[in-house]
């Protein structure tokens, strides 16, 4: 992952912009409708590389976050796998990375697409997720705990809690950008600066920037341009549809009276605010019986601020007995 710092420091000296109008703006577009689908097959990436495991331990699934892609592990999945001798998987969720494009996208979907994965491994797993992948990880193990073995919380709450505006932010510099570029042939390395310098007028964090436009649509191997600028994202549906606001909701009656009561730990960002103290003595007794917490010192995006630790701590808890 990209990220090194985190998100309450990017928009310190923000220019003024006027975004409810350029939100409104997007929204007018006219943009074919996502198709609707109860479930999908979910992409899916070894990340150990040439790891050789030991096929009779769980496999380590990695969930990635709001924006993200499994790429976002490769670095700490290939460790992880290379300490363990586990298969590490990382596994994009519907929207995201190589995985269709459909709606609805909440978490009860999002639940089902990672169930109908786990399935087909036909063996239990340690899960593990973070922000997005966080939420989706605990309603998978809540509902189906027969699929999963350990599992790992990386700084979310079983709760609603809204998003802060800098998502929507960061997804209307992605919805300019497509905007913008739409048809504009470039050579990839000009192509990057010009998203780049669109990107900072709504986020001066470069390394974010920079997370950002990795979800871009690379060019064939064969051309040296781009023929239509898009994300792996669909912006565009997303904001139309508030998809946002759903990112933040936590679905209480799906899971209601569930206890998982394996172990689970739970790593927390101390200059983040996603898990509170409150949070630890409320929501996550009600749902967990069995769990640990881990704080960083760090903000929101601790397996990129501090991957060394996550490592550390992911490898502890998994391979305990």
């Amino acid at each position: 992952m990209l990220f090194r710092r985190c998100f309450s420091k990017s928009f310190v000296g923000q220019s003024k912009v006027d975004y409810s109008k350029q939100i409104q703006t997007i929204k007018a577009l006219h943009v074919p409708e996502l198709p609707v689908e109860d479930t999908i097959a979910s992409s899916s990436q070894d990340l150990g590389g040439k790891v050789h495991v030991d096929l009779d331990k769980s496999p380590l699934v990695m969930v990635h976050g709001l924006f993200g892609a499994r790429q976002n592990y490769s670095s700490v999945g290939r460790k992880i796998s290379a300490a363990t001798r586990r298969r590490t998987i990382g596994v994009d969720m519907r929207n995201h990375g190589a995985s269709s494009h459909v709606f609805p996208h909440d978490y009860t979907h999002m639940a089902k697409d990672t169930i109908r994965y786990l399935e087909s491994l036909k063996r239990p797993v340690v899960l593990a997720g973070h922000l997005m992948g966080a939420k989706v990880s605990m309603l998978v193990a809540l509902q189906r705990p027969d699929l999963v073995e350990k599992l790992v919380v990386i700084d979310n709450a079983p709760k609603a809690d809204a998003l802060e505006f800098r998502f929507t932010k960061d997804l209307l510099a992605m919805c300019r950008v497509e905007q913008q570029l739409h048809s504009q042939g470039a050579n990839q390395v000009s192509l990057l600066k010009e998203v780049d310098r669109i990107m900072a007028d709504y986020e001066p964090d470069p390394l974010v920037r920079m997370f950002l436009a990795s979800n871009l649509k690379r060019a064939a191997k064969k051309s040296s341009h781009l023929e239509k600028v898009q994300f792996r994202i669909p912006v565009v549906n997303f904001l139309k549809h508030d998809t946002l606001s759903k990112m933040g909701d936590w679905p209480s009656r799906l899971v209601s009276k569930l206890v998982f009561k394996k172990p689970v730990i739970v790593m927390r960002g101390l200059k983040s605010h996603f898990v509170t103290d409150e949070s630890l003595q409320e929501q996550f007794p009600t749902y967990f019986s069995d769990f640990k917490v881990v704080d960083f010192d760090c903000g929101h995006w601790l397996v990129s601020e501090q991957p060394d630790k996550f490592v550390e701590k992911t490898i502890e808890f998994i391979e305990a007995d």
